[in-house]
């Protein structure tokens, strides 16, 4: 096996997108970069790092961010919570039911 991969980019001059990728790409400053070669891998390979983050780390930043934004409406509101009385007592069931239909409602953020 080599020690190389080749393969080749083309743009197609007819996309407004990748015409301009394409005229930059002729305009990159090669001593900055020391070839487009390897200004196009630590393109991709930046690309590649910033779509790694994991599942979990999504769902603990969108729980951190609800948190702020309520904590930020309550405050605006002057939101102070009152001691719960005469609570509803929920069987095992409802209990049971009620932490599912929570879940469900979650899986719509998927």
């Amino acid at each position: 096996m080599k020690d190389e991969y080749k393969m080749t980019v083309r743009f197609d001059l007819t996309d407004v997108r990748e015409r301009a990728l394409a005229e930059y790409m002729q305009t990159l400053d090669v001593k900055k970069y020391q070839s487009r070669n390897r200004f196009i891998i630590e393109a991709l390979a930046e690309y590649v790092d910033s779509q790694s983050i994991t599942r979990e780390q999504n769902e603990k930043d969108i729980r951190s961010i609800i948190r702020e934004e309520m904590r930020a409406c309550f405050a605006e509101a002057n939101y102070v919570p009152q001691p719960v009385t005469n609570a509803p007592i929920l069987t095992a069931e409802q209990q049971e039911e009620a932490e599912q239909d929570i879940l469900d409602d979650l899986k719509l953020f998927d």
